[in-house]
This record gives C-alpha cells, sequence and structure tokens, in this order.
C-alpha cells in the first residue's frame, strides 16, 4: 500500500474517533438536560429528545467501529 493511502487511511481513523467523541458529548448534554428539572414541562418532548439521544449513540457506536476497522487495515498492511 503506498504511502498516500496509508496517510489518508490514518486521517480516516483520526476523524472518525473525532466524530464519535462529538457525538458522545451531544448526547451526554442532551441527557444531562433531559435529567435536570426545568420550570418548564415539556413531557410530550422528553420522547422525542430520548430517540434523539439514541439516534446520537448509534452513530457513535458506528464510527467508533469504522475507526476500529480502519486501524485494523493499517496495521495489516504495516
Amino acid at each position: 500500500m503506498t504511502e498516500k493511502k496509508l496517510h489518508d487511511l490514518k486521517n480516516k481513523v483520526t476523524d472518525f474517533k473525532r466524530f464519535a467523541f462529538i457525538l458522545l458529548a451531544i448526547s451526554g448534554f442532551l441527557t444531562v438536560g433531559l435529567a435536570l428539572p426545568t420550570e418548564f414541562s415539556a413531557g410530550e418532548q422528553q420522547g422525542l429528545l430520548a430517540g434523539v439521544i439514541i439516534a446520537l449513540l448509534i452513530a457513535a457506536y458506528f464510527f467508533h467501529r469504522q475507526a476500529m476497522n480502519t486501524q485494523q487495515e493499517i496495521n495489516e498492511e504495516e
């Protein structure tokens, strides 16, 4: 495999890890916002917010898996 290809794969691993971390951070903030009591009760919005949190966690898992698969591909080539 060429050096450019390895460099591109390493950049992809870094990007996938960043995406996963950002999605985890966003879901964490939304979870805290869902758990903290507010003076405005949004009962119908809590289900939607929980769905968004779950979707963010699934996306974070997907990006983490992609990073690990790409890293394994790099390790096999080196």
